[in-house]
């Protein structure tokens, strides 16, 4: 396990000045991290209860955030675990994907612009599609698969100059076109 903070591992004494960042909020805390374990630290600050849940703590002027969880708040002091580092790459899907080849055709809400594809895999909120064009769409697009009914609309999570990752919005108000 490596946060980065073996030094102060172990030494209740041992303080230094971070900014916690709160992904859940997107709020900054200053704050003095302390009481550092393998399993977690302590951050103290007079702003310690705008901090939630999911956080980053930055400490000094490095680059990269340690990655921790605030599991209490009480007056000035949260505490902080330290999550778990798998050694294997874990999916971020929160569902299964099945591979299938189904045609689709991609366009931005008004039609102008329309992208033949494949999707890859596809899952009940979610689908890789494969064309050529993909970076000309706008972030929200309209799917429009032969057997469905209706066109789905759907937004990118990420793409590339063949291949996206689309989210599909089957709960999004019916103005397409």
């Amino acid at each position: 396990m490596s946060h980065g903070l073996e030094h102060m591992q172990d030494k209740p004494d041992a303080k230094v000045d971070v900014l916690a960042i709160d992904f859940d909020n997107l709020t900054c805390v200053k704050a003095v991290l302390s009481n550092v374990s393998q399993w977690g630290c302590s951050l103290t600050s007079e702003d310690a209860n705008d901090l939630r849940k999911n956080i980053g703590i930055r400490v000094e002027d490095k680059p990269k955030l340690i990655r921790g969880t605030v599991t209490a708040v009480k007056g000035h002091v949260a505490s902080v675990v330290f999550p778990k580092q798998e050694s294997v790459v874990q999916d971020k899907r929160r569902e299964r994907r099945n591979q299938v080849s189904i045609p689709v055709t991609i366009s931005d809400r008004g039609g102008v612009t329309e992208i033949s594809g494949l999707i890859v895999d596809a899952g009940p909120n979610g689908c890789r599609v494969s064309a050529k064009g993909l970076t000309t769409l706008p972030e929200d697009v309209v799917l429009n698969l032969k057997n469905f009914e209706k066109p789905v609309l759907g937004e990118f999570a990420w793409r590339n100059a063949s291949f996206a990752g689309l989210r599909l919005l089957w709960d999004a108000p019916d103005s397409i076109g």
